[in-house]
């Protein structure tokens, strides 16, 4: 009796142990359980957050695209060929063709019928300048740089010679609409 005794207080010991591990891994599974929880509600917070700046973007995307057709509407670009002048090439009377004074930096003859005078235009490398000028032999897609006056200017303005150059400059609608004001 009493080996069987021992035999039901072992089996009760194990009993009692096997209890106490169910109960921890009830707790780890409890407390997984929670965990995985946060988790989702963290993941469900962040996909909220991604979809409003997926909405956003998709916004900027077409003000973008709107603000890049209407710049594409109203700006050309093309290769022009770019020669330079100086004060005493011109026809001496000190003033553009716009009654403007030629200034080194800004001026640059154009064919107003490509580019429209009092119009600003983007030469590549050199950055804006302003179609301020013509002449005789300005025609088509060529600019005449406006290099400033006496001997070091001539010197400049030879040494520039002619090079093809890429010009960024009103067209499309906006040169539309200024021919028709002419």
């Amino acid at each position: 009796m009493r080996g069987n005794m021992l035999i039901y207080l072992a089996l009760l010991c194990l009993m009692l142990a096997g209890a106490g591990w169910m109960a921890h891994e009830a707790q780890l599974q409890t407390e997984e359980y929670n965990r995985l929880q946060q988790e989702i509600h963290t993941l469900e917070q962040e996909n909220t957050y991604l979809r409003k700046m997926v909405q956003e973007l998709r916004a900027q995307q077409e003000t973008l695209g709107r603000r890049m057709q209407k710049w594409l509407d109203e700006w050309d670009a093309g290769e022009f060929e770019a020669t330079a002048y100086t004060l005493e090439c011109g026809n001496g009377d000190g003033y553009t063709a716009t009654m403007t004074r030629p200034e080194e930096g800004r001026t640059v003859a154009v064919d107003p019928d490509i580019v429209p005078l009092g119009s600003p235009l983007y030469v590549k490398g050199l950055g804006w300048r302003l179609a301020e000028d013509t002449g005789g032999l300005i025609n088509g897609h060529t600019i005449d740089l406006y290099m400033g006056a006496g001997s070091s200017a001539l010197n400049k303005a030879s040494r520039w010679g002619r090079k093809n150059i890429i010009v960024v400059y009103p067209g499309g609608e906006t040169c539309e609409r200024h021919k028709s004001r002419r």
